[in-house]
């Protein structure tokens, strides 16, 4: 029965996808509103909406399969319509929507005019002041669309970026004091604090007209270790003996204990399903633990659900970095075997066809979910494995989150490859038109320290595959500070503002050609040897390589990190990190792309400065990094390349290593109106991408949530994470 449930659910999946859409994109600046026609210039591309073959769940002329297991699931009773997908869907100010992770229902109870009211009198002045040159259609329509000048519009785009109970978590703060976005008044830790004195003026007059949550178990009342294990056993007696081995507790009883609040108990119950769901790389639908006895305490899960279908994988490779290994700081897997400088073109997974349901990948998983952090390295030593909170009968819930979103636990459980080359086979990346197989963006503010060239493509199963290319930047001429003070100089680094057009090259893997279409020039850093135009600098690694500050167009280690995100068939994401050859990772240099988490702490005088390796090295992370920053799948971005192109002529980087180098050629310029659509386009890709990620979510929160508000207001894996960190003293390091 499992199998052909699993297979009816695989064949409805496979028939959803149509146009999914992106990978790590901008962070910074979250882009505009979608274009319900995706109209304006361009062809659109494979997987545009003029595709028949694409399914559009707001036509109800071609709603792509409504079968489909991550199509939004029928409203539970007493939730109304308007938030029975999960999501909101709010005007973007041009005919069409935008969606959004926070649905607010009418029958919770919310005072909305009164919080419009608030709202006015509190935020919205900040936001028309600081924020209306982007987020207002009167400007660029760029969402969110919380300094509109129509205030109703601007208040329902605010409400999805709000803690009322904890206004210092709200992402209006938060955009700030964490991610340093827009910073307005004398810094932003001054900005910060306006933004959070102007929430808790609001939230004051809201949080009365806001429901209870419920808390089975009293916040005053304290929950031992010994009620928990008495709990599991008696549910335990009711498993049958051929599943108890895959049938696992966790228990949120210490979150509980430290004296959180029954939201943030809301927070870690969501946390726990996200994991686990984020780590099924097979499974084909969301399923949420149980909770065993209706305390919202201890939670029942069978590994099968998640880790039990499996693509052949009989051992997992290695999960930590090619420098561990490469530079000896790691010398032996989870298992105890020793691990070779080897190790990359040693291990390979050979992939079967077609997804078989496999109890036996479950248990090999849970093996090493259980190992820890035993494959993570720091710059001098291997990682402890960070397990203290793995009991004999439960694993207490933090302590389950942070583990399976570890990155070297994660590479090893989701099965990522040694190569790029070999996830997109994997996968079904579709290539057979070449390098117009893909619809390539250049967006100039992202979360990288430089600007962002990425792609989005289509997979056999109807889904989609997202990669940026993010070369170096750093190690600049004189008293270069930031960017922008390196771009007025003429100090460009990044490649495709002078070369649109990408050029792919064989990279590493064994027998890679460039007819793989997996890997790009960008600037190569060549064994002692320096390529024409490579105007080649001092590195890190020593005289035998150079930094090319500009582009050569060769093959070899090029200067550049890799960033992927894909569909998985419950509707959540898979993520992964690939470095200079295309190989996989763990982590990303600091001076190509950072978590602003990681970073919080610092002035913003030391943020700026930092366009080189930071001296502290806190890298951004796969796994928990991702899963964090794509809070709500996917992050929206502009393709200002080919914007620019078609008049909306903002300060790109020009002359010589600019875009000067190719506006008269009308060959390049007829190629990058092919290959790069407008972002009336790309927007439509993205907004339907966070639909299927949201209704998967709203899977996760309909259940794990208690109360009538089915909403969480932090990204909860991370919320738990951190948590766990801190209950643990995990100490912080580069990839921890």
């Amino acid at each position: 029965m499992r199998n052909m449930a699993y297979w009816i659910a695989l064949t409805s999946a496979i028939a959803l996808a149509g146009p999914l859409a992106t990978g790590c994109v901008a962070h910074i600046g979250e882009g505009g509103g979608s274009d319900p026609e995706g109209s304006g210039p361009g062809t659109g591309g494979p997987g545009s909406p003029s595709n028949p073959d694409s399914g559009n769940p707001d036509n109800p002329d071609n709603p792509g399969n409504p079968s489909n297991p991550n199509n939004p699931e029928p409203p539970e009773p007493g939730v109304v319509a308007a938030c029975e997908t999960g999501f909101s869907k709010l005007p973007n100010g041009k005919g069409g929507f935008n969606v959004e992770a926070v649905c607010i229902p009418e029958g919770m109870g919310f005072d909305k005019a009164r919080s419009l009211e608030a709202f006015k009198a509190t935020v919205y002045p900040l936001l028309t002041q600081h924020c209306s040159g982007c987020h207002s259609t009167t400007s660029r329509a760029q969402s969110p669309i919380h300094a509109d000048v129509d205030p109703e519009l601007a208040h329902e785009y605010a409400l999805t970026r709000v803690n009322f109970r904890k206004p210092v978590d709200s992402k209006l703060v938060v955009r700030m004091g964490i991610d340093r976005h827009n910073c307005f008044g004398s810094s932003c830790k001054d900005a910060n604090a306006q933004m959070l004195a102007a929430v808790e003026a609001w939230a004051a007059e809201v949080v009365p007209s806001l429901p209870e949550t419920p808390r089975p178990v009293a916040a005053s009342e304290k929950i031992t270790a010994d009620q928990v294990k008495q709990w599991i056993a008696a549910d335990r007696a009711n498993v049958a003996e051929a599943d108890k081995e895959f049938v696992k507790y966790t228990s949120l009883h210490e979150i509980h204990n430290a004296g959180v609040s029954a939201e943030e108990m809301n927070v870690a119950r969501v946390a726990i399903s996200k994991a686990l769901n984020s780590t099924a790389r097979w499974a084909p639908v969301i399923v949420n633990p149980v909770d065993i006895n209706g305390k919202g305490i201890v939670y029942r899960f069978d590994t099968r659900d998640y880790w039990g279908y499996n693509k052949g994988v009989t051992k997992l490779h290695f999960g930590g970095s090619d420098d561990d290994v490469f530079f000896g700081r790691t010398s032996v897997n989870y298992l105890g075997e020793r691990v070779g400088s080897d190790v990359t073109t040693k291990e390979k997974y050979r992939y079967t066809d077609t997804v078989q349901e496999d109890p036996s990948f479950a248990r090999l998983v849970w093996g090493r979910i259980k190992a820890g952090n035993v494959e993570g390295a720091t710059d001098r030593e291997v990682l402890p494995p960070y397990t203290d909170g793995f009991k004999d009968e439960y694993v207490e819930a933090s302590q389950l989150v942070y583990t399976v979103t570890r990155p070297d636990v994660y590479n090893a459980i989701m099965a990522i490859p040694w190569y790029a080359q070999d996830l997109e086979t994997e996968l079904g990346v579709i290539k057979d038109q070449g390098m117009k197989s893909y619809e390539y963006m250049v967006t100039k503010q992202a979360i990288t320290i430089d600007s962002r060239m990425y792609w989005r493509a289509r997979t056999k199963s109807g889904g989609y595959y997202w990669k940026t290319w993010d070369v170096f930047t750093g190690q600049l001429e004189g008293n270069v500070q930031t960017i922008e003070e390196a771009y007025k100089q003429g100090q460009i680094r990044f490649p495709f503002w002078a070369h649109p057009i990408p050029k792919f090259i064989a990279g590493t893997g064994g027998g890679v050609t460039a007819n793989t279409f997996s890997f790009v020039a960008t600037l190569a850093q060549p064994f002692n040897s320096e390529p024409p135009g490579c105007d080649g600098q001092p590195n890190y690694g020593g005289s035998q390589f150079l930094n090319c500050r500009y582009y050569t167009g060769t093959e070899g280690l090029q200067q550049s990190a890799e960033e992927v995100i894909w569909d998985l068939p419950n509707g959540l994401q898979g993520y992964s990190l690939w470095g200079g050859f295309n190989q996989r990772r763990v982590d990303a240099f600091v001076n190509i792309v950072r978590d602003p988490r990681i970073t919080r702490e610092d002035a913003d005088a030391v943020i700026t400065s930092r366009i080189g390796f930071a001296s502290t090295d806190r890298r951004l992370n796969t796994g928990s990094s991702c899963i964090g920053c794509h809070a709500d799948g996917m992050n929206r971005g502009d393709n200002d390349l080919r914007d620019w192109l078609d008049g909306d002529r903002r300060n790109l980087p020009s002359g010589e290593h600019g875009v000067d180098r190719w506006i008269d050629d009308e060959a390049t310029i007829a190629q990058v109106r092919e290959l790069y659509p407008p972002s009336t386009v790309m927007r439509q890709r993205m907004e339907d991408d966070r639909k299927v990620f949201l209704s998967a979510m709203a899977k996760i929160k309909r259940e794990m949530i208690l109360g009538p508000d089915k909403n969480v207001y932090v990204e909860p894996a991370i919320w738990t994470i951190e948590w766990a960190q801190k209950f643990y003293k995990y100490a912080p390091t580069r990839s921890n």
